[in-house]
C-alpha cells in the first residue's frame, strides 16, 4: 500500500526532530564516535574468512635493543638509537628521530627532524584510553584505536591538535619470500580515518621468527602507493653500545691473531652474541699479512653478518681500508 504524501512528510519531519534531539544531547565528537562504533559492529554480520596460510601461534610484542637495524629494498634503513623503558627511539636517517612502543602498528609517539627549509619539525601522539590492542596477534583479530596527535608549527610555535581513529585487523597468515629470506608471517592491516574520511591504509607482513615485519605496503587517499621488502637485519656493529663495540674489537684481534681459518672466536655482551671467524690469509708482495674474516652479531633472534679484511701492523690488526699506504710499509 502506498503511503500518503502527507505521511511521508510527517515521517521525514520526525526524523529531523529525532536528529535535533540527539544533537542537543551529544557533541559532534560523540555522534562521530557513535557512528564509528556502529560501522565497526556491522562487521559481525560479515562472513568469517578462511585462512589458507600457515598455522601460527599467537605472537606477542617484539623486543628491541640498541643497534638493532633493518634495511629495505628501497634504500630505507632504520636502527634503534636507544631504548627508554617501554619506548624505542629509532633513527630513520640523518636527524630524523621517532619514538614508538613495541607496537609498530600504532602511532609514532614523538618525532623530530629538520625539513628542507632547515626548520625543526616536531610532534607527538598518544593512543586514547579504551582503545583496543592488536597484540598478541591472532588470525581474524580486529580492534579499533582512537588517537590524538599534535604538530608544532616551526614558525609560530602554535600546536595543532587533531583526532584520528584506526581499524586494525589480522585477516590472514602467509608464507612469503623477500630478499632477506622466506618467512611465515601474520598479515596486519590498519586503516586510518580522520572524522569520517579514509586517509591511509598500511599492510604489514610480520614474521614472529625475527620479531619484525619483512614487507610493508602503504596506500593513501591521494592515490599514492608504496611497497618495500626487507633486505637485511640484525645488530649494526657501529650502532651497538660502546662497551659492546669494545668487546667486539677485542674479539676481532684475538681471532685474527690466534685462530686458524674456519675457527670462530666467540664473545658476548648482555643479550648480544658475537662470533668472528677468519676465512682466508694472504701475504702481500711487501711481506704484510692480511686476513679476510666474517663477523656475526646476534640478538633477539636477529643476526647480521659482515665480511671484512684486516692487515697486521705494529699496532695489531687494522681494517684494510684503514691501513696507510700498505705498499710503502
Amino acid at each position: 500500500m502506498n503511503t500518503p504524501k502527507h505521511m511521508r512528510h510527517l515521517r521525514a519531519f520526525c526524523c529531523v526532530l529525532g536528529l535535533s534531539s540527539l544533537a542537543a544531547c551529544q557533541t559532534l565528537d560523540q555522534i562521530g564516535n557513535s557512528l564509528n562504533e556502529l560501522n565497526d559492529g556491522l562487521g559481525q554480520y560479515a562472513d568469517r574468512p578462511e585462512n589458507t596460510g600457515p598455522d601460527l601461534r599467537p605472537a606477542s610484542l617484539p623486543a628491541f635493543g640498541k643497534g638493532d637495524a633493518f634495511v629495505f629494498d628501497g634504500g630505507r634503513a632504520i636502527y634503534v638509537e636507544e631504548t627508554k623503558g617501554d619506548r624505542i627511539v629509532w633513527n630513520g636517517g640523518g636527524d630524523y628521530l621517532f619514538e614508538t612502543s613495541g607496537d609498530f602498528t600504532g602511532p609514532i609517539l614523538e618525532w623530530s627532524y629538520t625539513d628542507k627549509e632547515d626548520r625543526e619539525r616536531t610532534g607527538s601522539a598518544y593512543v586514547k584510553e579504551g582503545s583496543g590492542n592488536i597484540w598478541p596477534l591472532e588470525f581474524d583479530k580486529q580492534v579499533r584505536m582512537s588517537t590524538r596527535s599534535a604538530n608544532v608549527d616551526p614558525d609560530t610555535g602554535d600546536v595543532n591538535e587533531y583526532d584520528q581513529w584506526l581499524i586494525c585487523k589480522v585477516p590472514a597468515t602467509a608464507n612469503i619470500e623477500v630478499p632477506a629470506g622466506t618467512f611465515d608471517t601474520f598479515v596486519i592491516e590498519c586503516s586510518r580515518y580522520y572524522q569520517q574520511s579514509w586517509m591511509q591504509t598500511t599492510k604489514w607482513w610480520y614474521a614472529p621468527e625475527i620479531g619484525f615485519y619483512v614487507k610493508r605496503d602503504r596506500s593513501w587517499n591521494s592515490g599514492d602507493d608504496h611497497s618495500e621488502e626487507l633486505v637485511t637485519y640484525g645488530p649494526a656493529p657501529a650502532k651497538i653500545a660502546e662497551p659492546a663495540q669494545d668487546v667486539l674489537a677485542d674479539t676481532v684481534q684475538q681471532s685474527l691473531e690466534n685462530n686458524n681459518s674456519g675457527v670462530a672466536q666467540t664473545a658476548s655482551y648482555g643479550a648480544l652474541e658475537m662470533a668472528v671467524t677468519p676465512l682466508k690469509t694472504v701475504q702481500t708482495d711487501k711481506g704484510i699479512w692480511c686476513r679476510t674474516y666474517r663477523q656475526e652479531l646476534t640478538a633477539r633472534n636477529r643476526t647480521s653478518s659482515q665480511i671484512k679484511s684486516a692487515c697486521r701492523t705494529d699496532n695489531g690488526w687494522v681494517l684494510e681500508d684503514d691501513v696507510p699506504d700498505l705498499a710503502t710499509q
